[in-house]
């Protein structure tokens, strides 16, 4: 097998895989209900992260401010839930994070997909109570695509 056949066939066994899982797991628990659709093909789900949440751990000690990793993860998990399957992110081709994203706060996440450079793309907007806290481009894979052969 070669080195990230796994993840193309879809097989999440390993530990890096099972922390994946356990942090979109946590993430999808932060969520304060269901994505719903704007205007077509715009979509906008509400999370707040509690001070325990796992992806607080370690960023920072005494100050908790949630990871641009977790921020992005954020996102594909919600794309994902929407969607009903998995994807893989191929590129975050542009990112400004200009806000701290706190526990217990209301974050608004709005995303509608679209083509960068010629691939599956997302636009998101991670919103808080004081403004954008962050804007995201990347493109991805759809998982199904992959393990069909497409």
């Amino acid at each position: 097998m070669v080195p990230g056949d796994r993840a193309r066939r879809g097989v999440r066994s390993n530990k890096y895989y099972s922390i994946l899982n356990k942090l979109r797991t946590a993430i999808i628990l932060s969520a304060k209900g269901p994505a719903s659709e704007t205007v077509p093909g715009t979509f906008v789900r509400t999370f707040s992260f509690a001070p325990d949440f796992v992806g607080f751990e370690g960023h920072f000690p005494g100050y908790p401010v949630l990871p641009a990793f977790i921020q992005v993860m954020t996102v594909l998990a919600m794309t994902e839930e929407v969607k009903g399957h998995e994807i893989d992110l191929i590129s975050l081709v542009k990112a400004k994070f200009r806000a701290v994203v706190l526990p217990d706060i209301a974050v608004e996440i709005q995303y509608r997909e679209r083509l960068v450079a010629g691939r599956n793309g997302l636009e998101a907007t991670i919103r808080v109570p004081e403004g954008v806290a962050a804007s995201l481009l990347l493109t991805f894979t759809d998982r199904r695509e992959i393990l069909s052969g497409k």
